[in-house]
């Protein structure tokens, strides 16, 4: 599989956001197969220099469920393992070329990106490798449906790796749509 879906959990909403869980999942967008996984947690108690923290999404995290809470601040890894560990799992499962997806363009691939490049770490994906769930749904939604809505959520919001499995599942459910409606021009 060369698409891989991420999401991550964080304490602030800007490039430079402390990490606290990052989730990947290859996956199949015309099937909505599931692939390989990882998910790495990061100590939020361990410091990650020059990252940021933002009130808003503290506050935020405040009202979140408790396993979300639980499972976001109880990693163990450094940031730097956890990049690590990432690169590893991708370099392992992709088959190029690769396409890594974030959900929203300024966020997942961007926060990412940002503390690869402020450790001094190789980033495992080029620039323009990276694509937008939140353009495919905007898509979806211009051709009257939306899959993110529609789909039941299984596991918990806000744990990242049940996260990016329903990311990934609602994105190939838009793909199999639009394929649907080409192929089927008499479907509204």
């Amino acid at each position: 599989m060369h698409h891989l879906m991420l999401d991550i959990e964080t304490l602030d909403i800007k490039p430079s956001a402390v990490i606290l869980t990052i989730a990947a999942v290859f996956f199949d967008p015309q099937t909505g197969s599931l692939g390989a996984q990882l998910e790495c947690f990061i100590s939020s108690e361990k410091e990650q220099p020059g990252r940021t923290m933002g009130l808003s999404t503290v506050s935020w995290w405040s009202k979140q469920s408790d396993a979300a809470r639980k499972q976001a601040f109880s990693g163990t890894d450094t940031l730097k393992r956890a990049l690590s560990n990432l690169s590893r799992f991708i370099h392992m499962n992709s088959i190029s070329p690769l396409k890594v997806w974030g959900n929203g363009k300024e966020f997942d691939c961007v926060i990412l990106e940002h503390a690869y490049h402020q450790l001094e770490m190789p980033c495992p994906w080029a620039f323009w490798q990276t694509q937008d769930v939140r353009t495919i749904i905007t898509l979806a939604e211009m051709n009257g449906f939306n899959p993110k809505k529609e789909r039941p959520f299984e596991g918990t919001p806000h744990c990242a790796m049940d996260d990016a499995k329903h990311q990934a599942r609602y994105l190939s459910d838009v793909i199999s749509a639009l394929y649907f409606r080409e192929s089927n021009p008499s479907r509204p």
